[in-house]
């Protein structure tokens, strides 16, 4: 891509993005009679299927059909290797926010009592919905834009860029503040290192997804919204600074020096997998 058509690549695949969530979310809003309902942020089918219909719409159009690109260059590859990729993922992102919440337990500024589950079933939707909002962001962040900005300006710049915008994506998450805001900027960064050494939307997609299922989990808000899996009620404790409060452990201090550790770790482990 020369000159300044990486431009138009990247106007094209917010346009497209914006236009397909719109036509999407109209559509689920007029059946469901929610439309100018107003309220507060939460996960369910009618907020994640747009996105994730937008930006594998948008990344189809773009990379496939103009770029004539495979699905493989963007780290979707099939196979055994996929699914590989998904799990080795997920079990980094639950060992990264694990580490977390178990530093914030040994501390006692957290601990749990049991409240009421919703069953099996419902767990199993919780996870997929999680599972759908991962790959949704990160298609939107580390998938076709973050190839486009890394190929006309290098890795650095597209990790910045799509860092920052990937914490101002959340900049109106319920009780979010400067600290949560800078702490999912360096997860932006962390989700970044490790798509740029794997070179595989599976492994960041897991990682991501098995970041927020633990935090699901153990009953604390994902990025200051709140979302139930095992029926745990936590009771935080400890000083806001660095436990994060209501908006969850990705407002406080652990995380932030648990997430600097875990790209470290990200660095080493994902290997390299540039190239194409």
């Amino acid at each position: 891509m020369t000159g300044w058509a990486w431009v138009g690549r990247l106007a094209g695949f917010v346009a497209l993005f914006m236009a397909c969530a719109f036509v999407f979310f109209i559509g689920a809003a007029l059946l469901t009679g929610s439309l100018g309902a107003g309220s507060s942020p939460v996960l369910d089918w009618w907020t994640v299927l747009p996105g994730l219909a937008a930006a594998f719409a948008a990344t189809w159009v773009l990379a496939v059909k103009i770029d004539g690109r495979p699905l493989a260059w963007l780290g979707l590859r099939g196979g055994r290797r996929g699914a590989v990729e998904l799990v080795f993922g997920s079990l980094a992102g639950m060992a990264i926010v694990g580490a977390t919440i178990l530093v914030l337990a040994l501390a006692g500024w957290v601990s749990w009592s049991a409240g009421t589950h919703g069953g099996v079933l419902a767990a199993l939707e919780v996870s997929l919905l999680l599972l759908a909002a991962a790959f949704a962001e990160e298609l939107l962040f580390r998938g076709y834009p973050f190839r486009v900005l890394e190929g006309r300006f290098g890795p650095a710049v597209a990790l910045g860029a799509t860092s920052v915008a990937f914490g101002l994506l959340h900049g109106g998450n319920p009780g979010i503040g400067p600290l949560a805001l800078v702490n999912l900027t360096l997860a932006g960064v962390m989700l970044g290192v490790a798509y740029w050494r794997s070179r595989s939307l599976w492994f960041v997609g897991g990682l991501h997804f098995g970041w927020n299922w633990v935090l699901a989990a153990s009953g604390l808000s994902v990025s200051g919204i709140e979302v139930s899996i095992s029926g745990l009620d936590p009771v935080v404790s400890g000083p806001q600074l660095w436990t994060g409060g209501t908006f969850g452990p990705e407002g406080g201090l652990t995380a932030t020096f648990l997430t600097a550790l875990g790209t470290v770790w990200l660095w080493r482990i994902a290997g390299s997998g540039r190239g194409g």
